[in-house]
């Protein structure tokens, strides 16, 4: 990553952690790190900026909790404003000239419909955290072996107490099926 890259996301950090601090988050900055400890009452999560395949701010523990989906969306409304309404792939003359809100409107309708295309279509290799009660959740997904084996390197080297595991998750239409006895 470079430098100018690094400074960038450390801005948009930063800018998440005021609007989160404002929201009463105690947050706490790791050195050298895109991560911070944000803090909540009993509630803690990690804000991470994850690199090169997925490219974007990830929340971890990824349960699915209320507050952390509160969090999440909190989260994308500061990046939505700090980014200037948001990342889009549609052409400008599709939206109304001057007008923010139909990008917000389109990018957020398709978000579940990406979330699918995302989980197991092209990304079958998955990094997989091990919890201690035997629970585990996913951390990110991949293309191919040699991606999730260099993101487990870096997770590893970053979080030398957790445990990881890289993992093949066919999905439905590849995944074999029984055969009718």
């Amino acid at each position: 990553m470079k430098h100018s890259q690094w400074l960038r996301l450390k801005v948009e950090g930063d800018k998440i952690v005021m609007a989160l601090r404002t929201e009463g988050y105690q947050c706490r900055k790791q050195t050298h790190r895109l991560s911070w400890n944000l803090r909540k009452g009993a509630i803690s999560y990690n804000l991470t900026w994850l690199p090169t395949p997925v490219s974007e701010w990830s929340l971890l523990p990824n349960d699915a909790t209320p507050e952390r989906e509160m969090l999440l969306s909190e989260i994308r409304s500061v990046l939505d404003i700090h980014r200037g309404c948001g990342r889009s792939q549609f052409s400008p003359s599709s939206l109304s000239e001057n007008n923010c809100s139909g990008l917000l409107q389109v990018s957020h309708s398709l978000g579940t419909q990406g979330d699918r295309f995302w989980l197991q279509e092209n990304y079958p290799w998955m990094i997989v955290r091990l919890l201690p009660n035997a629970q585990r959740y996913v951390v990110a997904r991949f293309y191919s072996r040699s991606e999730a084996d260099n993101h487990k390197r870096f997770l590893s080297r970053f979080m030398p107490a957790a445990e990881f595991e890289v993992v093949f998750d066919a999905p439905p239409a590849v995944a074999p099926t029984k055969l009718p006895s």
